[in-house]
């Protein structure tokens, strides 16, 4: 395996559309590399419309978003292995993956561009106490890939408390609804709906109950089963039957495989620090979307891709 002239970590928006971007500008010999099975991010478990605003000339199902991303580096000379994981990356640069198709080995390509982009702050995140059942606690990225993957729930699982009430916490209700989960109450210790008001109306008018500034005191379980959760807000204490939890949002730029390395993480937004042109401080590496700060839209995160492509493009012809 030769070392590329480019090295993309992360095949979602905002590294495939970097990708298609370098290829418009002529660059060719580039890699991408994704944990994931397949390229496309997140946006291939949403079912739903509302993905690429701004960078697809109308908004898409996630799914189709994805796809279109795809297609659009497929022939380019750009190289897709997925299933591999990014595990140092050190000065030159020199980064170490590993996966099934390379093993484990160090490359050196002339630029890097991170697109890692953000994960779901989990249970464990948010330091919720109670029980530990080994079924029933999910984020939303678990659950949509269980519902895109056919994976079966408990036969026992029939509703769910989703806790939040962001974008994505209206999302995870879409993805419930259609795997036949019924979806109980949404909390969030916030004093309004974090999404647009529109949605929260519609919610209540298919019988879900919002609580807002309400938190999750406990998590209740019987038979290793989630049985409930102990909820604290203005009406108190209370208990709440549901047979699963499903955490929302809480995004936190993924950044681990970095952490110890020379890049700079800024302090204030978890995420990699960089100048306008989307570079970090060690030469050569670039990085875009939501690995830079959260909750930024698909279709955003694809729009900085392809304004880093562009920068990419432009230091590989000074560099020559």
């Amino acid at each position: 395996m030769r070392d590329p002239k480019v090295l993309i970590v992360g095949a979602g928006p905002a590294g495939l559309a970097a990708a298609a971007e370098l290829t418009k500008r002529g660059v060719s010999d580039i890699l991408i590399i994704d944990r994931d099975d397949a390229p496309g991010g997140l946006p291939r478990f949403c079912a739903h419309p509302g993905f690429g605003i701004g960078y697809s000339a109308i908004p898409r199902f996630g799914p189709e978003f994805s796809a279109r991303l795809v297609r659009a580096v497929e022939d380019k000379n750009v190289r897709i292995l997925c299933s591999t994981t990014m595990t140092a990356l050190d000065n030159g640069p020199a980064v170490s993956i590993t996966g099934p198709e390379c093993g484990y080995r160090i490359i050196k390509p002339r630029t890097v561009i991170l697109a890692t982009g953000i994960r779901e702050a989990n249970r464990g995140n948010r330091m919720v106490p109670g029980d530990r059942p080994e079924a029933g606690v999910l984020t939303t990225g678990l659950l949509q890939q269980m519902v895109a993957r056919s994976v079966p729930f408990p036969a026992a699982m029939k509703s769910i408390v989703v806790v939040g009430t962001e974008h994505v916490s209206f999302s995870a209700i879409w993805t419930a609804h259609h795997a036949g989960l019924k979806v109980r109450m949404m909390v969030d210790d916030g004093p309004r709906i974090s999404s647009f008001r529109p949605v929260g109306w519609l919610a209540k008018a298919i019988g879900i109950d919002i609580r807002l500034r309400t938190h999750v005191a406990a998590i209740k379980a019987r038979d290793n089963r989630v049985s409930g959760i102990v909820v604290d807000g203005p009406r108190g204490t209370e208990t709440i039957a549901c047979d699963g939890v499903v955490f929302t949002a809480g995004w936190i730029p993924e950044v681990a495989a970095v952490a110890t390395g020379p890049v700079k993480v800024d302090g204030q937004t978890g995420g990699l620090a960089v100048n306008r042109a989307g570079l970090t401080n060690v030469p050569g590496v670039f990085a875009a979307g939501n690995v830079l700060s959260p909750l930024k839209a698909s279709g955003s995160c694809a729009i900085q891709g392809r304004r880093v492509g562009l920068s990419v493009a432009k230091y590989l012809g000074s560099q020559s």
